[in-house]
């Protein structure tokens, strides 16, 4: 079943806000307030909370819930919709770096995966308030049946001026036993390729050689309402996926899921990065700071982890780190080099000056070795 921290099923209205300047029926909108950013840390932000009769895939990208209210009370559904829609997805940047180490044995090779380093850090507060988008009515797409199409549209249920809430009443009525109702979670005008370009060129600076995979991963990206019953039962439950999986049963279990499956897709959630995509050819506002600037901030600290080999698998990279990292690199620039004790005697003076030339030069060189290539 799906799981959460206690605190994560309360939302902090401190880091959220409705936009001021529109109207709040018709926007639904919320923004990072940039004084809260410093006071509460990427990783303690508040997720989506926690839905009763819910479980996730690995990765949590996708959220599914089978409680029976959300199929059979449209204002149940609709709220929960409206709740879940301001808290966005969780957003993060990750780097994994890995080399390959070739064994011989016996006449024999084997190749072994080698992971250097896992780096992840939470970016969550770097985008904008949300912008709710219901399908129009002129966009192909799912709206209750098996394909999409452009038919029935939010119109045809004159129940509620909020196309979403009568987008909830269709959904509700629909006859059929086995429905589906989607909401998705989308970052957009994230310079995704320039600010890889930056990461891939600090992790070289490092003197890294091996293989880099960047990577900007979300999770609660889709939420999906499943209508009770066995068959949405067993196509959320992990180790039935396996065993048709393994066994090649999804060979008619997915076409079967096809045509019994109605699809209501037509709820969206963007939480933008910037005012406008990268490459606009007008001024692109970021809401809280642009790639590079936030890559400024943080190269350091991804250089510092890379070379001490940290792995982020369960964990994020957070501002203590961040911060401790700019001190103590401010401590090295500030600090003079150390002279040399005197002795008195030209000799034994000649010694410890030539001993710590030549500490210097090896430091230097050790500092300039390149690591992590295949071997």
């Amino acid at each position: 079943m799906g799981s959460s921290k206690p605190s994560a099923l309360t939302h902090q209205p401190g880091v959220y806000r409705d936009d001021p300047d529109r109207d709040d029926a018709a926007s639904m909108s919320s923004a990072v307030l940039l004084g809260d950013i410093d006071d509460i840390p990427d990783e303690d932000l508040p997720v989506p909370p926690q839905l009763p009769f819910s479980n996730h895939n690995v990765d949590c990208s996708e959220i599914r819930t089978q409680f029976p209210n959300y199929s059979t009370e449209a204002s149940t559904l609709y709220s929960m919709l409206q709740q879940q829609a301001s808290f966005p997805p969780c957003y993060f940047v990750q780097l994994i770096g890995t080399h390959t180490e070739t064994v011989r044995q016996n006449n024999k090779e084997t190749k072994n995966k080698v992971r250097d380093f896992w780096i992840r850090i939470n970016i969550t507060s770097l985008l904008g308030g949300r912008e709710v988008e219901c399908l129009p009515d002129n966009k192909r797409g799912y709206r209750g049946g098996r394909i999409p199409s452009f038919t029935p549209n939010a119109a045809d249920a004159e129940t509620h001026p909020d196309p979403l809430r009568r987008w909830c009443d269709l959904f509700v009525n629909d006859p059929a036993g086995v429905r589906s109702f989607t909401l998705k979670r989308e970052v957009t005008n994230h310079d995704t390729k320039k600010l890889e370009q930056l990461l891939r060129s600090a992790i070289y600076e490092a003197n890294y050689r091996g293989h880099l995979h960047v990577s900007f991963p979300t999770t609660h990206s889709r939420l999906i309402v499943y209508t009770p019953g066995k068959i949405n039962q067993w196509r959320t439950t992990a180790w039935i996926c396996w065993v048709f999986y393994l066994t090649f049963l999804w060979i008619f279990s997915w076409p079967t899921l096809f045509f019994l499956t109605r699809k209501y897709e037509v709820m969206k959630v963007n939480y933008p990065y910037a005012d406008a995509p990268a490459g606009h050819p007008g001024q692109r506002d970021c809401a809280v700071m642009t790639e590079v600037q936030w890559f400024n901030l943080w190269q350091d600290a991804i250089k510092r982890a890379a070379i001490g080999r940290m792995i982020c698998e369960e964990n994020c990279l957070d501002d203590d780190y961040r911060i401790a990292t700019a001190q103590a690199t401010a401590r090295g620039a500030n600090q003079p080099e150390q002279e040399l004790p005197r002795t008195g005697n030209a000799l034994a003076d000649g010694a410890l000056g030539f001993l710590s030339q030549g500490l210097r030069v090896a430091e230097r060189w050790n500092a300039s070795r390149t690591w992590g290539a295949d071997c």
